[in-house]
């Protein structure tokens, strides 16, 4: 046996990091590794971030190599080969995750119907078969000089496709899923330095543009508990950031309006419309037209989700034409015809 406590050189697999990027085809995002092996990470484009990938409960990681075996005139009848490619493989268990958010100027997140953003980017190869992702797996191993200095990391990247998800459903346990990353392109290998504090790993990832007084407001026409609304009214949505400043950089989420979702308060049945977002210095103006006169002295709820619109903004979250496209929060109204 080892003269020293050896198990403590043992890594610990709950100090490994996952985390990643989703892709927008056909950017490719590689690591650069210098000649002492230390890595360099890729510049990410504007609004682009990573996503911590946090429900994972095991990794399966392989590299395969594909090997060409041959014979040559006078080898004396023994077999060669030689690796003619490799590929990266890394078969994941998670868990099936639900968002949680902060809102603004709160400090305990709440959970709303939708997917927490790492999982997003797993669950989305259930229908999107071209979606790549960037992703990273770092293993911690401890500080330069012991007990002082900068953090290093095992590194492992590369540009993946998501192939293969199951899912496990038990009556008495969690939703558990399971997936294929297979590499696109060539991987990277190697030690990160990530200076003086560890990589920060675990905190409400929060994605949702909450709507906030003086920041990110919106305005509906009729307002709620408005009475006497003519039948033949369109509705509106106004974003802007304070009452009158529109908000720039805005879209639908759903390009076919169904974000927007107009009902029989009563019945619950939904009301055909036709959603459309004006142009110019109207862009910040969303309206509904429904397609017939609404029914008269009857109480009717427009719905508007999370993420019927959409906001392009920077990492600091100001508005940005490069940015990426992030999901406003919601609201409701309701409202009598006369």
């Amino acid at each position: 046996m080892a003269d020293y406590a050896i198990g403590l050189s043992f890594h610990k697999a709950h100090r490994t990091i996952v985390r990643a990027i989703g892709l927008n085809a056909p950017c490719r995002y590689y690591a650069t590794r210098s000649n002492a092996g230390m890595i360099t990470l890729p510049t990410l484009d504007t609004g682009n971030s990573y996503v911590e990938i946090q429900g994972v409960t095991q990794a399966d990681f392989s590299i395969s190599d594909n090997n060409q075996d041959f014979r040559l005139l006078g080898d004396e009848g023994w077999n060669d080969s030689v690796i003619t490619g490799s590929s990266v493989q890394a078969s994941c268990t998670a868990y099936f995750l639900k968002d949680a958010e902060i809102p603004a100027g709160g400090q305990c997140p709440q959970f709303r119907g939708n997917y927490d953003e790492g999982f997003a980017l797993i669950e989305r190869a259930r229908y999107d078969k071209d979606f790549e992702i960037y992703i990273e797996f770092l293993k911690e191993l401890g500080q330069a000089d012991g007990a002082t200095g900068n953090y290093i990391y095992d590194f492992t990247g590369f540009n993946a496709c998501i192939q293969n998800y199951s899912e496990s459903l038990n009556a008495e346990g969690l939703t558990e899923v399971s997936f294929d990353l297979m590499s696109r392109g060539k991987p990277v290998f190697g030690r990160y330095d990530n200076g003086s504090s560890q990589i920060v790993f675990g905190g409400v990832q929060s994605n949702l543009l909450f709507l906030e007084s003086g920041v990110r407001q919106v305005a509906v026409v009729p307002a709620d508990n408005a009475s006497a609304i003519s039948v033949s009214s369109n509705l509106t949505a106004t974003f802007t950031s304070n009452g009158t400043v529109a908000l720039t950089e805005l879209a639908l989420g759903q390009a076919d309006g169904s974000g927007f979702e107009l009902t029989n308060a009563s019945t619950g049945a939904k009301v055909s419309a036709t959603v459309t977002q004006g142009t110019g210095g109207s862009a910040n103006v969303f309206t509904i037209n429904p397609d017939a006169s609404l029914t008269a002295g009857t109480i009717f709820t427009l719905n508007v989700l999370d993420g019927a619109v959409t906001q392009a903004v920077d990492a600091n979250g100001a508005a940005s034409a490069s940015g990426m496209k992030r999901p406003i929060q919601g609201t409701k109204v309701t409202f009598r015809t006369a």
